[in-house]
């Protein structure tokens, strides 16, 4: 027997419609424009970080006095571009060289503490050769931190494979990753590099996404048309209406009846279809069921 199950149900939708128009205002009034962009270079040793860091500052790295308004960190580095200031967080390990960062113990806790402090992870991987499981443990910092992430194949001047097994092999061991972009760059030619720069602001911007609360609602309710909730032991699972709470990452409360039933994939169908419908390319998106009146807590995508 086909299922009963509801988003936004009529004779709930009158209810919701201006809450869910008082949420919206609340929500635009509440983002502000932030015109800096905390940015972590993480890979393991010899990947090319300080050399990438270098093409990257280039001419525009910033001094002190151009940086109005900024804590100005003397660990870090600074660019302005495009009227943003992008910061490289912890450039000053980053140049500095020595046997204790073969060590992958230390390797890790710095990327960690990197990452304490980033918004985005640039995460460098050698293009000349095999990848090694030490990038995946690295790569599994990023979505523990839930940033956002660009994943850099670097000395793309002497690849070990061609772009397209490149990028196959990178989809396949850094699957938690799949939203990131892939860009292929040489920073010892300094080839491509300026993509990095842009693609640093388009993820940012995708991070930083916020979806007006009815468009949000609109798209769960065709969702949920098209692939119903699976029931729970023959009762309904059913999704009352969604709200977006945060970004920087974007997460998304699901109000629903019965919240601990919502399957892990069906959640994942869900952030396939808001990928599909908004570009959040680049960025984690999390999804929070819970009950009406509920405390928000976090649950993992």
């Amino acid at each position: 027997l086909p299922q009963k199950e509801e988003v936004l149900t009529e004779d709930k939708e009158e209810d919701f419609e201006d809450f869910l128009q008082s949420l919206e205002e609340e929500e635009n009034e509440k983002e502000e424009e932030n015109n800096e962009i905390k940015v972590a270079i993480i890979g393991r040793v010899n990947v090319g970080k300080s050399s990438l860091l270098n093409a990257l500052l280039g001419e525009e790295r910033a001094v002190v006095s151009e940086v109005a308004g900024t804590t100005i960190d003397p660990v870090d580095d600074y660019i302005i571009y495009q009227d943003k200031i992008i910061t490289f967080v912890d450039t000053a390990g980053i140049r500095r060289k020595g046997k204790i960062e073969g060590i992958e113990k230390y390797a890790l806790n710095r990327t960690e503490k990197m990452l304490e402090k980033a918004d985005i992870a640039l995460l460098v991987l050698d293009a000349s050769e095999e990848f090694k499981e030490l990038d995946e443990k690295i790569a599994n910092l990023i979505e523990k931190h839930k940033l956002a992430s660009i994943i850099v194949l670097n000395k793309w001047d002497n690849p070990y494979r061609s772009y397209e097994e490149s990028v196959k092999e990178v989809k396949h061991r850094f699957k938690f990753l799949s939203y990131s972009p892939v860009i292929t760059v040489s920073a010892l030619t300094k080839k491509r590099v300026d993509k990095i720069k842009d693609k640093i602001l388009k993820v940012y911007e995708n991070y930083s996404r916020r979806i007006p609360t009815s468009k949000l609602n609109e798209l769960i309710k065709f969702a949920n048309a098209k692939h119903h909730i699976p029931t729970d032991k023959g009762k309904d699972v059913k999704i009352y209406f969604a709200t977006q709470f945060a970004t920087k990452p974007p997460q998304i409360a699901l109000i629903m009846n019965r919240p601990s039933a919502l399957h892990f994939s069906y959640k994942r169908y869900l952030i396939n279809q808001i990928r599909e419908n908004f570009d959040f390319e680049g960025s984690p998106i999390i999804l929070v069921p819970k009950k009406r009146g509920e405390t928000t807590k976090e649950e993992d995508e």
